[in-house]
């Protein structure tokens, strides 16, 4: 795009952001914070979020003043009643020192109550201007990877609410790499079919394994916490400066956002400010990702689902270390640093880690309408098997005690994930 171009198409951008400010400004003080966040970080939001609050804002505009002075009314009351005004209450974002002043008051619960009452009708309307578009077939595919030792007597026991049970019949460590590599792949149909925009498809992976399985030109999101290593170590040193004053806490997030952080990106994250962004903010949600590989996966896969809703996700988790003992792993230490003992495997840690996480990320997606006809297939290779979950009307007529070709099984999902 030519520099006169991209000037012109900012120009308009910036109109229709100060059009959203304005519908901002129409509703009570305490729901502006995160739409004015979200508005800052425009540049950094996929397209279903951009979607989402185009939709909102064009929601509230759809009120005649009056029926949404009618609808606001309630909550402006109760503001008042809260003391909002004394407060130092940020309109320009969530912050910490917002959420404990609400979460103090005594009329906290009526304010949530009401928030949630106008959103709703927001949306609502929103709904009514805009109708939803046209839902594409979705696919997770989970990885327990050849390394871990799932017990078989339980590894599908959690699972056994919806779904069954898929014997594989290749060998358990080429199961992934021929269900995703090349153009006969599942990664290859959804990269296709995701066109230029890589945020309808997303690899996560604790080992640098899946890279090699997979075209590397597809536009695609590509998380690998173990190329993030040497950005993870900086990040961590900055996180762990921040003090336990809400409001100096407030202002040390903001520099550590600020931080110039180019030099430790890995290749995969590119040039793709959205990315970058992502994991900034997965690294500073307090979640474990920053130290344990597959917290890390299955955080990062739950949070793509929120924000992206991408149409596959592929989730590969993997080994790690155990925790070394006095390291203060709860207030997120280097553990490499601060005890000498060289790094051991813990194979048992890591497979019921890995089990338990890939089915709460099935369970993040259950979550959301968009995935509610969503395919999930939880691949342990170790016990050349999955757990397959599809509408119950496009199951697979395969007989339990029959053992499927990865053949077969990717040709089902990539017809699934074409109709």
């Amino acid at each position: 795009m030519s520099t006169v171009a991209l000037q012109g198409r900012n120009e308009v951008e910036n109109v229709v952001l100060d059009r959203y400010r304005g519908l901002i400004a129409r509703l009570p003080v305490t729901m502006r914070p995160t739409l004015h966040q979200q508005l800052a970080r425009w540049q950094w939001l996929f397209p279903y979020e951009r979607n989402r609050l185009k939709e909102f804002l064009e929601g509230v505009d759809s009120f005649q003043p009056a029926a949404f002075d009618t609808l606001t009314q309630p909550l402006r009351a109760l503001e008042v009643k809260m003391g909002v005004a004394r407060w130092n209450f940020s309109e320009t974002g969530d912050t910490l020192e917002n959420a404990s002043q609400l979460a103090r008051s005594e009329y906290y619960t009526e304010w949530r109550h009401s928030v949630q009452q106008i959103s709703d009708e927001i949306e609502a309307a929103a709904r009514k201007r805009t109708p939803p578009a046209q839902r594409q077939p979705s696919l997770l595919v989970l990885i327990l990877p050849a390394s871990l030792p799932i017990d078989p007597g339980s590894a599908w026991k959690a699972w056994q609410g919806r779904g069954q049970l898929i014997r594989i019949s290749a060998g358990a460590a080429s199961v992934s790499e021929q269900l995703l590599a090349g153009s006969h792949g599942i990664a290859g149909l959804a990269a296709q079919q995701g066109g230029s925009d890589g945020s309808c498809l997303w690899f996560i992976d604790a080992e640098d394994k899946l890279n090699g399985m997979v075209n590397s030109s597809a536009a695609a999101c590509r998380l690998n916490y173990r190329t993030l290593h040497a950005f993870r170590d900086r990040f961590l040193a900055a996180v762990n400066t921040i003090p336990k004053n809400i409001e100096a806490t407030d202002l040390t997030l903001a520099e550590v956002r600020r931080q110039n952080w180019e030099q430790w990106w890995p290749a995969e994250c590119g040039d793709d400010p959205r990315l970058r962004n992502f994991i900034i903010d997965l690294f500073l949600s307090g979640n474990g990702a920053l130290i344990f590989s597959n917290a890390f996966v299955e955080w990062a896969a739950s949070e793509a689902l929120r924000r992206a809703r991408p149409q596959v996700v592929v989730a590969r988790f993997g080994m790690r270390p155990k925790p070394k003992p006095f390291t203060g792993i709860a207030i997120f230490e280097n553990q490499q640093r601060i005890n000498a003992l060289p790094d051991v495997d813990d194979p048992e840690g890591s497979a019921i880690d890995a089990q338990i996480l890939a089915r709460y990320i099935w369970l993040a997606a259950s979550r959301y309408p968009e995935y509610e006809q969503a395919h999930c297939l939880c691949i342990s290779e170790s016990l050349n098997s999955a757990w397959l979950i599809a509408p119950p009307d496009k199951m697979p007529d395969w007989k339990a005690e029959q053992a499927v070709s990865v053949e077969e099984l990717r040709d089902w999902l990539k017809a699934a994930l074409s109709a």
